[in-house]
């Protein structure tokens, strides 16, 4: 079992992005997510430039200098205003930050809107397949073909062991369960490609297990689903 996790581990592929973009949010849940990142990450670095720059000041400022007869600094008990401050500031700003992030993420957790396009997922050691309206199923299941600018409904469950259908690029992680049907959806504005993978160690070809995520016109959509049997 140690040498399936490790042989998972040292083949599992780079760090995931979208290859028609890196790193961008290409759906309405993925930007939200975006937003809410940033905005905790400048809200730590500033925190941690100012905690950590008074801190250096100060083992500067007072440090102590050999050689040097002097006594002992002012023994100081305390500032009750500065310790009532920095309890009631570091609240403030979390009660700031769950504001923000419910603000953001709750119209991403509502439903799909109307006229989404439903698509059938099913996980199966190690692979994605999926199932279109009217049933149809492509002849390369690796790969999900979207229309760009409507919103696609995927209905995920699993045919064996628990997997998690995960596209960084167009929103959070999505359990596939076997015996139950979760439901996630997005909407892509750009054509392009972009990938993702199970985030499950769900066996020892876990790192094989990808999922791409290929994003065409109307007219392309339109002539590729001609063709689907």
């Amino acid at each position: 079992m140690a040498g399936a996790v490790l042989l998972a581990l040292v083949t599992a592929p780079p760090a995931l992005a979208d290859t028609a973009e890196p790193n961008t949010p290409a759906g309405p849940a993925a930007a939200a997510m975006d937003r809410v990142y940033h905005a905790a990450l400048g809200v730590t670095v500033t925190i941690f430039v100012l905690v950590g720059g008074w801190l250096l000041y100060t083992a500067i400022r007072f440090r102590e200098h050999k050689g040097a007869d002097q006594p002992d600094p002012p023994q100081v008990h305390g500032s009750t205003r500065l310790e009532i401050g920095w309890t009631i500031v570091p609240i403030l700003i979390l009660i700031g930050l769950a504001g923000y992030t419910f603000h953001n993420l709750s119209g991403s957790d509502a439903g799909a809107p109307s006229g989404a396009m439903p698509i059938k997922v099913l996980a199966q050691q190690f692979s994605f397949s999926y199932t279109y309206p009217d049933g149809k199923a492509p002849s390369n299941p690796a790969v999900l073909v979207v229309p760009v600018n409507r919103p696609i409904v995927l209905d995920i469950t699993s045919k064996d062991v628990q997997h998690n259908w995960w596209v960084p690029s167009l929103g959070p992680k999505i359990d596939a369960v076997p015996g139950r049907t979760n439901h996630t959806w997005f909407e892509i504005s750009k054509p392009g490609v972009y990938k993702g993978q199970c985030a499950y160690f769900c066996g020892i070809g876990h790192a094989t297990m990808l999922i791409e995520v290929k994003a065409v016109s109307a007219q392309q959509w339109t002539s590729y689903y001609g063709g689907l049997k």
